[in-house]
């Protein structure tokens, strides 16, 4: 048996560096990324965001180009390109506030996270340290 490994292991090694990959770095990547994903998991405001993104790419390009391509058209009436340009126009005001969402849910910590920085002491934004004042200081305000 542990041969049958050793010899897999070597192929492996023959393998990547006749490709040109890095399987040792892809495998280390692929199982940082799986303890990342056990420990962090998504919240669902993540899950949303990321189903938003990829549904804003099919999105994009129709605007982008099939959209453009329609308002030079000599065919169509003003009323419907005021209509498609106003629709332009909603669509990059909400992928600005989709953005905005995904910024400010990479800024929320979870639940689990929020405890490993507390109890490892990772928290690197502390605030300025509290002033002592001594007891037989008086502090008086007018």
């Amino acid at each position: 048996m542990p041969y049958i490994i050793g010899l897999i292991l070597i192929l492996g090694a023959i393998f990547s560096a006749t490709t040109g990959t890095n399987l040792a770095g892809d495998l280390w990547d692929k199982a940082t990324g799986s303890i990342k994903d056990f420990a962090f998991p998504k919240s669902e405001k993540e899950i949303v965001i990321d189903n938003l993104n990829s549904e804003y790419d099919l999105l994009d390009r129709f605007f982008s180009d099939t959209a453009l391509g329609l308002l030079q058209n000599e065919d169509i009436s003003v009323e419907d390109k005021k209509t498609i340009q106003s629709a332009i126009q909603s669509f990059s005001s909400s992928k600005n506030l989709v953005s905005q969402m995904e910024s400010l849910t990479k800024n929320d910590k979870g639940l689990t996270k929020a405890f490993i920085e507390k109890v490892f002491d990772l928290d690197m934004e502390s605030g300025p340290e509290p002033t002592s004042i001594p007891p037989n200081c008086n502090l008086v305000c007018e």
